[in-house]
């Protein structure tokens, strides 16, 4: 296999990050159609637990 060279390299890294900032924000704009930009009922409940577990514990200082 051939090795690129480094302007082959860098055209594919500028690429690949545009690829990356691209899907970043449709990630974001979907996270904001379906309004998952919060904590699932489930994830708040269970970090409520966690809280109160943790502020119980006999060792806390």
């Amino acid at each position: 296999m051939a090795v690129p060279e480094d302007s082959e390299l860098l055209k594919r890294i500028d690429r690949l990050e545009k690829e990356l900032r691209d899907l970043h924000l449709r990630v974001v704009a979907l996270e904001r159609l379906v309004g998952a930009g919060g904590l699932h009922d489930y994830d708040q409940a269970t970090v409520q637990k966690k809280v109160a577990f943790d502020w119980q514990a006999p060792d806390r200082d």
